[in-house]
């Protein structure tokens, strides 16, 4: 089941993105996230998680801008991944987006999760533009992938 997160969910979508995100030590400093940053996009932005038997499977977060709807962190449970459960997250994200106006869906990945962006074309997405990041959460220079898909 797919439903929006609210605050009772905080501390279980962290432990599964930053779980999700483990892949990213390599080339990231510390933790994708932390509670108290889902805590703070959670008061104004929207999360979806997936759930069965009350266990949190997933998440993904959304945000809208205008007519430009965003994702990102996108984290299936590593023991789940490849069972549909990201897709079905997606789909609830640009869903959400479709309804509240949006026209057209963002996203944005680094370069080096290079497994990600012909998952992420199959679904319709297509690179808007390849830029050097500026975010000090990683060990050395990347490029951050941002991607477009027409709602």
């Amino acid at each position: 089941m797919i439903r929006r997160a609210d605050e009772r969910d905080v501390p279980e979508i962290a432990r599964i993105i930053n779980a999700a995100f483990e892949v990213e030590r390599e080339f990231r400093e510390g933790a994708r996230t932390s509670p108290t940053e889902i805590a703070k996009l959670l008061e104004h932005d929207v999360f979806f998680v997936a759930e069965e038997d009350g266990r949190l499977l997933g998440a993904v977060h959304t945000s809208i801008d205008g007519a430009t709807g965003y994702f990102g962190m996108l984290s299936v449970d590593p023991a789940l991944q490849r069972g549909g459960v990201g897709r079905a997250l997606l789909a609830a994200a640009e869903e959400h987006c479709r309804k509240a106006g949006c026209t057209k869906m963002t996203m944005s990945t680094g370069e080096d999760r290079a497994e990600l962006i012909p998952y992420y074309e199959r679904v319709g997405y297509r690179v808007t533009s390849i830029e050097p990041s500026s975010s000090r959460a990683f060990k050395r220079p990347i490029r951050i992938v941002k991607m477009a898909k027409d709602l």
